[in-house]
């Protein structure tokens, strides 16, 4: 039987009931803890401030905490209460676990090649603000980035690109156009530019994060990690 033509398809209603949904429960109340034990969600500010303690005990050089107790494994079967998430790049050397010396269920983390705010990436970052209460979210660029080198490239002169590969970079080539226009070192204002970029993108195309951003349930910060000396700095 052919579908009502006065009606959108059954796939679309159903993504547009979850999203309805979605921002009719954040809207309602603060996200509720992931499991029964998860603790009282900490306020942005908070989140921040533990994220960046972790990373002074990585640049210290303590090892990264983890329980490995029956009790503690238990706990991370139920459920997952993560206190921050991460953007990031998929870079091998930009874990940010190990930069925020975080342990197991501790960072929600999405990672794709420069750090982009592509559909997959905004809605993980929905997911872990409505779902999980996360209340800060870290797009983290890097110093220099491949991503961001081949986009430079990109905009410098048509490329000869694989088609997934090429529209990964494509969101990226605004912020090399910038760079360029600015000049000085072009790779680190591409990857300056596109974390800034991509931090915008989150509560501009994400209704979800934008309410929650408004209401102070969530902050969206962009920082760069070097990796000369390994230290994050915060960009905004």
């Amino acid at each position: 039987m052919n579908a009502c033509p006065c009606c959108p398809p059954a796939g679309l209603r159903r993504r547009s009931f979850l999203g309805a949904a979605a921002l009719a429960c954040l809207a309602a109340s603060p996200a509720r803890a992931a499991t029964p034990a998860a603790g009282p969600r900490l306020a942005p500010d908070q989140a921040l401030a533990t994220l960046m303690a972790g990373h002074a005990r990585y640049l210290a050089g303590v090892a990264v905490p983890v329980a490995h107790g029956a009790e503690a494994r238990a706990a991370r079967a139920a459920g997952q209460a993560p206190f921050a998430a991460i953007l990031g790049c998929a870079d091998s050397r930009a874990a940010p676990e190990l930069l925020f010396n975080a342990g197991l269920g501790e960072l929600f983390v999405v990672r794709n090649a420069g750090n982009v705010a592509d559909t997959g990436a905004v809605g993980s970052l929905e997911y872990a603000v409505a779902n999980l209460g996360v209340s800060l979210i870290i797009v983290l660029g890097h110093g220099r980035c491949g991503a961001a080198d081949a986009a430079v490239a990109a905009a410098r002169a048509p490329l000869s690109l694989p088609p997934q590969l090429g529209d990964m970079l494509q969101p990226i080539i605004p912020s090399a156009l910038a760079a360029i226009r600015a000049g000085g070192d072009v790779l680190d204002g591409t990857v300056r530019a596109n974390v800034t970029r991509s931090a915008a993108r989150l509560a501009e195309v994400s209704p979800i994060l934008a309410a929650a951003t408004a209401a102070g349930r969530l902050r969206i910060v962009g920082a760069r990690y070097d990796l000369d000396d390994e230290a994050v700095t915060l960009m905004s």
